[in-house]
Order: structure tokens, then C-alpha cells, then sequence
């Protein structure tokens, strides 16, 4: 989940989402992903994180040296969307609790990318 949410941030920084090159305005593009193992409470696990050509994208959900991803983000991150919660007030969650800056642009492009994960996690026992 935590790449698809990475890509989502991507397309906001790139200004398109991935093959919509009509509405590329930028020099800059995507340039696949580096593997990165991530800690988590849930054990050890590999994930793909984004890149683009010119070297400027710093993710923000997962920072460029961090290796842990606490339980509570993990789980805030999904359940703040399911549970209806605004773009605008899951921009403040994130800012108070991760002093993470996402415009709730960004949060919004980042939700339509879960949506078919949110509705399986919605649709558990």
C-alpha cells in the first residue's frame, strides 16, 4: 500500500499521472523504483519507491533514510480515509502526528489510487 501511496505523491510532484502524457508540462518524468526494506511492526518488508529523472523527488510518507514504519501510520493512514475523513482534515492528521507537509491535493490523488485496497480492507470480517 505504502507504494501505490508514494506513486500517488509522485504524480502530484510530476504535475501528471503516470502514462497521461498529454498532460505533461514538465522535463522531468518518472525513472522506475529503488528497493528499500521498511521495518514495520508486521515485519520486514521490501517495497518499490518511486524516482524521476531529474533526482528532485524527496518522498514524503517514507523519507529518504528512514527504515521503521510505526504500527500507528501504518494503520492512520488507511482508516482516516475509510473512515470518511476530509483530504483536508487527514492533511492536519498527518502534519500533527508524522510532521509530514501533503497538500490536500495530493491526499486527494493518494486516495483515488487506494480506493480499491480501502474497499477490500472496508469489506473484512
Amino acid at each position: 500500500m505504502m507504494s501505490v501511496l508514494l506513486e500517488g505523491v509522485l504524480d502530484q510532484e510530476l504535475g501528471y499521472l503516470k502514462y497521461d502524457y498529454r498532460n505533461k508540462d514538465t522535463d522531468n518524468s518518472r525513472n522506475g523504483h529503488s528497493t528499500k526494506t521498511m521495518h514495520t511492526s508486521y515485519g520486514d518488508m521490501e517495497m518499490a519507491v518511486p524516482r524521476d529523472c531529474n533526482g528532485d523527488y524527496e518522498p514524503q510518507l517514507i523519507k529518504k533514510y528512514q527504515n521503521i514504519v510505526t504500527h500507528d501510520m501504518e494503520e492512520k493512514s488507511l482508516s482516516m480515509y475509510a473512515k470518511g475523513m476530509t483530504t483536508g482534515d487527514i492533511e492536519s492528521h498527518m502534519k500533527e502526528l508524522y510532521d509530514i507537509d501533503i497538500s490536500d491535493s495530493t491526499i486527494s490523488r493518494i486516495t483515488d489510487k487506494i480506493l480499491p485496497i480501502v474497499k477490500e480492507w472496508q469489506e473484512q470480517p
